[in-house]
């Protein structure tokens, strides 16, 4: 029986805000595509096949990959797809975009119905359109959640922008984070830590103007931890599949995920306030003719100048697939009372991934009974097809 082939396209928010078809990603991006692409496994059902660069994975690990997923599953790379005349009952992408058709462009012309752009789509993954659900959230529920005095505001001048800096340093000693409208991957955007305007903070504000129109400056938080709400559109009703709390660095890189413990990381208090956060979430959200398919919010805990724990429900929406939903696909390989982490490492923080797998290996057995990690060290990827990016899972033989 024929699957789905799946498309990891990290730069579809960068296609999105050109609007073309023939996009070039970033080097940096395409590096990502290129080494975790392997990880749209966790998304995939019986049968589909993941595109990826090299589809001549290690066939020891990926025997071992299957028996966690618990089904059969195929890499393919463009070339065995030509090669082989592959084809596949649909086409699936990690995100929406107008360059879905160069990035597919050796399929066969049957498949275009998967790669048809509605221009309507652009203005989900604008920044502006999760300001204004986090505005209704707020307005509806002030439990535990930020006050809209402390919300950002978007700018359209460079003196805008330097007003709005001061504004927020009078009151939030913290800093200063300002973002694009349309960015990923922790680009488009940059913190102040201090209120200076150097000259390239100044060159920084203008260039940003210049591609984009607008700047969204917010008070920098004192982050206590990350978290997202996971959600799936069909038509006009709402699904909330779960939530997953994560680690990300100051400027929004995603490093991995703890699993099993998402609702342990909030008092009774603060998850009656999540629970309402979600039902806001949906009932604003579902007549939104644009939005459709998986998506999920990206969230945030911080403390305040007393020290009160408080929650940011909205930091940004992604109308597409997330690292996130990959999460909760993994704890379904993982028993629910284990212990157990997902990350994903650069060349930055381990110079030899090879060395880092055997040593890991080493000193986390694996143990799988019954299709579940039960303690140990599982790759996630192909070490030997990687050069920049490396993603792992630990389950650790202790119960939370």
């Amino acid at each position: 029986m024929k699957g789905d082939l799946w498309l990891f396209n990290p730069h579809c928010e960068l296609s999105i805000l050109k609007e073309q078809q023939h996009y070039t990603p970033p080097k940096m991006i395409r590096k990502v595509q290129n080494d975790l692409s392997m990880l749209m496994v966790w998304l995939a059902d019986e049968n589909d096949s993941i595109l990826t660069e090299n589809h001549n994975v290690n066939k020891e690990w990926l025997s071992l990959l299957q028996s966690v997923v618990g089904f059969d599953f195929k890499f393919e790379s463009p070339k065995s797809i030509k090669d082989h005349n592959r084809t596949f009952s649909g086409v699936k992408y990690w995100g929406k975009s107008p360059s879905i058709v160069t990035d597919l462009r050796f399929l066969s012309p049957k498949y275009n119905q998967y790669f048809e752009w509605n221009s309507e789509v652009r203005k989900i993954f604008h920044r502006e359109f999760g300001y204004d659900v986090l505005s209704y959230v707020v307005d509806n529920e002030s439990s535990n959640v930020i006050s809209s005095a402390s919300l950002g505001r978007f700018c359209t001048r460079v003196d805008e922008v330097e007003d709005e800096i001061n504004k927020v340093f009078s009151t939030n000693p913290y800093g200063v984070i300002m973002k694009l409208p349309f960015s990923s991957s922790g680009r488009g955007i940059l913190v102040l830590k201090r209120n200076e305007i150097t000259p390239s903070v100044k060159k920084w504000m203008e260039s940003a103007l210049n591609q984009q129109d607008s700047i969204l400056v917010e008070p920098l938080l004192q982050k206590v931890f990350d978290f997202s709400l996971l959600f799936k559109k069909c038509k006009n009703e709402i699904t909330f599949l779960g939530g997953s709390s994560f680690l990300a660095g100051l400027t929004g890189q995603y490093y991995g995920s703890a699993l099993n413990s998402f609702q342990q990381s909030f008092s009774s208090s603060e998850w009656k306030t999540i629970l309402k956060v979600i039902d806001l979430i949906k009932n604003k959200l579902k007549g939104e003719k644009a939005l459709e398919g998986h998506f999920g919010i990206d969230a945030l805990m911080f403390e305040d100048s007393n020290g009160e724990r408080i929650i940011h429900p909205c930091i940004e929406i992604n109308p597409r697939y997330t690292m996130g939903h990959i999460t909760l696909r993994l704890e379904k390989a993982v028993p629910s009372h284990k212990r157990a982490e997902w990350r994903i490492v650069t060349k930055h923080e381990v110079k030899d991934f090879t060395a880092f797998e055997n040593e890991m290996e080493k000193k986390h057995p694996l143990q799988i009974d019954h299709g579940k990690v039960q303690s140990g060290f599982l790759p996630l990827v192909d070490v030997n097809l990687v050069q920049n990016y490396y993603a792992y899972l630990l389950v650790k033989d202790e119960e939370i």
